[in-house]
């Protein structure tokens, strides 16, 4: 799926973790040169490059010794320090990091499934918005919380979801009533709106995501109108999964909102003897778009004696410059099976290109090139790494190579980094070069995997030692 399909445990899941976190510290602990001692650093025992100069006007913090991490400066553009063996968490919102500092002037620690804060009663905090090239506060921002929590707004612009909780005692008879109420932020801090009765991990794009019988329904917070996903079939229940972002009916997935548009699914339902099938609608008009009922089979996909595909398993995987990418599942739904991948143009719902793909898939921030993921509860080759327009394989994993199960590409797309399985007790960071397969660096530890702000390019880290922020090589 897009950004990062498949599921993780262990390692991968404290990795992942990383891209919207860090740890605690106080502002007064500011001390040092984030520029010092970056050339020092190495990676597989490999001396680290050159040190790039600091950003101009720089936040100047603790200097980075840790391992050299490919498609990146040497040393720092910024650093905050740690404060005993946690650094400062961090929300991403693209070209802006968010810190949460609560009174006593300590940074928020590790967040968990994109919360910067997460408490029982609302207390006051500081958010501040920090540049990400140079870690100066373009904002700091004095709310009461119970939780800050990363959304998206229109067009998947990153956002930030404040809550605060007001009690209605019990007369007696009636129990006492929690509401909880969001405010809206945007990476510069400006209010984008308010939220009444706000539940966690249901706003997607600006739209309240709520469960309408056995449908979904988006609402936009700002007002409009609101949309319905088709959900048909015999005892059909779609749903929606927020740590994903994607629609599921019982054997068909899509993005819930992706590129301006939303998935309906047809005959969702064990019961239908009809194929089940997904639409794409216009969020603006609400008027359906495409449909997999109409599409060409690819090539390369098994047939029933109907002419219907041996499997109704399909995925909606990407949504880019009026094209969709879908993945067919080539063979039986009782076996893995191999899947191909197939692009059509959503004017003229015209095939343009198939190839072999893959269930799971972890795309460039470009959407350019695309790796194979990891797929829950099936034995995990390896990756292999392929150009999405035409499918070419710029290289797969052999037998006798550690299983590379990647986690992110740089912003460039040039370097991939994954964690490998040496059937040792610890998994292990590597990075490597996209197009080669060449090793670029291993050994690395969980928190040695740089995050990557996609928007800027720039990769940052929390170690015990502080948060590290790096320009792009």
């Amino acid at each position: 799926m897009n950004h990062t399909s498949g599921t993780r445990a262990g390692a991968r899941g404290a990795v992942m973790g990383m891209s919207l976190v860090g740890m605690s510290l106080s502002l007064a602990l500011l001390t040092g040169c984030g520029g010092d001692g970056g050339g020092d650093a190495t990676a597989g025992g490999d001396k680290a490059t050159a040190p790039a100069p600091a950003a101009k006007g720089a936040v100047k913090g603790p200097a980075y010794h840790g391992p050299a991490l490919p498609g990146f400066a040497a040393r720092p553009a910024w650093s905050l320090p740690a404060e005993g063996t946690s650094a400062p968490g961090v929300l991403d919102l693209g070209s802006t990091l968010l810190l949460a500092k609560d009174t006593r002037g300590d940074y928020a620690g590790t967040p968990t499934e994109g919360m910067l804060s997460d408490s029982e009663e609302a207390e006051p905090l500081t958010l501040e918005f920090r540049d990400v090239k140079t870690g100066a506060v373009r904002k700091a921002l004095k709310v009461r919380a119970r939780t800050v929590e990363a959304v998206t707004w229109h067009d998947g612009a990153p956002a930030v979801a404040v809550t605060s909780s007001t009690t209605s005692k019990s007369d007696g008879l009636t129990e006492a009533k929690t509401t909880t109420t969001a405010t809206l932020y945007g990476a510069d801090g400006g209010e984008l709106a308010k939220v009444p009765s706000y539940e966690r991990g249901t706003l997607l794009d600006g739209y309240r995501v709520e469960k309408a019988g056995d449908t979904l329904r988006l609402t936009p917070v700002d007002g409009g109108t609101s949309r319905t996903v088709t959900c048909t079939g015999t005892v059909a229940s779609c749903t929606y999964d927020a740590e994903t972002g994607q629609a599921d009916a019982s054997v068909a997935h899509a993005p819930l909102i992706s590129g301006g548009y939303y998935p309906g699914f047809l005959n969702a339902s064990n019961y239908q003897t009809e194929p089940e099938q997904i639409t794409l609608n216009e969020l603006a008009t609400g008027k359906q778009v495409w449909s997999t009922a109409d599409a060409k089979i690819p090539e390369g996909v098994e047939l029933d004696d109907k002419g219907h595909p041996e499997s109704e398993e399909k995925r909606i995987l990407r949504i880019s410059g009026g094209k969709v990418l879908v993945g067919w599942k080539a063979g039986s739904s009782l076996s893995s099976g191999s899947w191909i991948h197939a692009w059509y143009d959503l004017k003229s719902g015209a095939l343009l290109t198939s190839y072999k793909g893959a269930a799971e898939v972890l795309f460039s921030p470009s959407g350019d090139l695309a790796a194979r993921d990891v797929v829950k509860f099936e034995d995990f080759p390896g990756t292999a790494v392929w150009q999405t327009a035409d499918g070419k394989r710029l290289w797969e994993q052999q037998d006798g190579e550690h299983t590379l199960d990647p986690v992110r590409f740089t912003a460039d797309g040039s370097v991939l980094y994954g964690v490998t399985d040496d059937k040792s007790a610890t998994d292990t960071g590597i990075a490597v070069d996209t197009r080669t397969k060449k090793v670029l660096a291993k050994n690395l530890s969980e928190e040695n995997i740089p995050s990557v702000d996609t928007a800027t390019g720039y990769g940052y880290v929390g170690t015990d030692a502080g948060l590290f922020v790096f320009a792009p090589a």
